[in-house]
């Protein structure tokens, strides 16, 4: 009994072990299926697309071409490829897709081609990887336009695209050239946190809301011509090389906050309709504004590098806020700009600003004026009141020229003293004091002299001192009457 038991416990030990045997193929063939799976060829899938079958993949590698150039119809189903790799180039070119199109996550080794596609629902490129040139020249994307995350590794081209829809490029990367001109956004369109080797925008139109905040622009960023509808915002973006505006036109609010311009910043001939807010920016070359126009612009707590300069020469702006001491030794001369801003500051209530500003401007020009009558009577301006500004350099010439005159008096010996007694005429030998008068007295007269042009009753001058009493006298009513106009400018503001 025990051997039939041993005898049976062998036959089935054996069976088992044959069974696993034989399933082994079975295993490695459904192996292969699913790596032949994986792997499809270029032009099966351009044939299933232009023969209307829909393509749902997700993590495939497809080798070679993906050719659609003439396809005649629009492709009418989703096309979805997710989280694969294209080893081969892709050439859409001029296709329609009537659904959408969801290429995420996916990796495209060759170059590709999107030029003049029409998207007419969503397409979405999120996380997806371009290793090779990426061509959208000319497309339209009517839905959503997603590239969220997507990486360009090569040249790419937005030329010429329409976005009817949001453009979304949120935290996307161009490590080589990219443009976008001439390109129009419809709705919004955001680039929030994305990274910009070379940039270009040339003319490119921005009719939503728009937004670049910290995009770090390593490169040369081009936004020549540029027209922004409504509001767009830089706040905290890096410009790490030349950035260019010129000619742009802003329509909305304008936010450069906290942006960094490690080069010269350059908005020739921008035209600002709405408030350009650079508040807390930081300009490490320059800021050029020449030719521009600005409704209102507000540069609070900006800093500026060691050599940079503000130019404003021929820009018209009704408000500019900003500290004449944080921009005094910046400032490229043009009478026209610092006029521009003397009058600023004073719709702005900035009065101690304007003065400086303008006492700036009149001593530039003084220094820059050939010699004549002109120079002369503007350094006797300067002198006596500062331009008119002044009104201490005016109570100083007063002082000085009473001190002056009351040491020369003193000093030459140039007034006398005397007793009246009865009738005697002043200048009798007999009166003459034996000793000098005192500089204190010789200090009185001289103030006598200047504020009344009179001279104290029992002093007199002598000799060629008389005629320097008159021209103290004259001198007095000048800068008399001249602190009295320049006081009272100041008082009645």
């Amino acid at each position: 009994m025990t051997g039939i038991f041993r005898w049976t416990l062998i036959a089935v030990t054996l069976l088992l072990l044959s069974g696993a045997f034989l399933a082994q193929p079975d295993s490695r063939t459904s192996q292969d299926q699913s790596v032949l799976h994986s792997a499809l060829l270029g032009s099966e899938i351009a044939s299933d697309i232009r023969s209307g079958r829909p393509l749902d993949y997700d993590n495939v590698t497809i080798t070679g071409l993906v050719d659609l150039r003439g396809l005649a119809d629009p492709v009418a189903l989703p096309l979805t490829i997710t989280n694969s790799r294209f080893l081969g180039p892709i050439i859409f070119e001029g296709a329609t897709f009537n659904e959408p199109v969801d290429l995420r996550g996916s990796v495209f080794q060759g170059n590709v081609s999107f030029a003049k596609v029409r998207f007419q629902d969503d397409a979405k490129f999120a996380g997806a990887r371009f290793l090779g040139q990426a061509d959208y020249e000319n497309a339209v994307f009517t839905g959503l336009a997603s590239f969220m995350s997507t990486r360009f590794f090569n040249d790419t081209s937005f030329g010429n695209v329409q976005f009817d829809g949001d453009a979304i490029f949120m935290q996307s990367g161009f490590a080589r050239d990219v443009d976008y001109n001439f390109a129009q956004f419809a709705r919004l369109a955001s680039f929030e946190m994305a990274y910009f080797n070379n940039v270009s925008f040339l003319e490119t139109q921005f009719s939503g809301h728009t937004s670049f905040r910290a995009v770090r622009f390593a490169g040369n960023a081009t936004f020549a011509a540029t027209n922004f509808q409504s509001d767009v915002v830089f706040r905290g973006a890096t410009f790490d090389r030349g950035s260019t505006f010129g000619l742009s036109g802003f329509g909305g609010l304008a936010d450069f906050g906290n942006v960094v311009f490690r080069e010269t910043a350059y908005f020739g001939g921008v035209k600002f309709t709405d408030l350009a807010y650079f508040v807390n920016a930081m300009f490490n070359r320059g800021l050029i504004l020449e030719d521009s126009r600005l409704y209102s612009m507000q540069l609070d707590n900006a800093t500026f590098g060691k050599d940079a300069l503000i130019n404003l020469n021929g820009a018209d702006f009704t408000k500019f806020v900003v500290r004449w001491d944080a921009i005094k030794d910046r400032m490229v001369y043009d009478g026209a700009a610092y006029l521009a801003l003397v009058k600023n500051y004073k719709n702005l209530e900035w009065f101690d600003d304007a003065d400086n500003c303008y006492y700036q401007y009149r001593r530039i020009g003084q220094d820059q004026a050939p010699w004549g009558w002109s120079k002369i009577s503007d350094i006797v301006s300067w002198i006596s009141c500062g331009y008119g500004v002044r009104v201490s350099y005016t109570a100083v010439c007063c002082l000085l020229t009473i001190l002056l005159f009351g040491v020369i008096f003193w000093a030459g010996k140039g007034m006398n003293k005397f007793e009246i007694e009865g009738m005697e005429l002043p200048g009798n030998p007999t009166m003459r004091p034996s000793q000098r008068v005192s500089l204190t007295d010789a200090l009185y007269f001289s103030i006598a002299m200047f504020t009344t042009s009179q001279a104290p009753v029992n002093t007199y001058q002598v000799g060629v001192y008389r005629h320097l009493a008159m021209l103290e006298g004259i001198m007095g009513w000048f800068f008399l009457g001249l602190f009295v106009v320049v006081l009272s400018a100041v008082l009645i503001r």
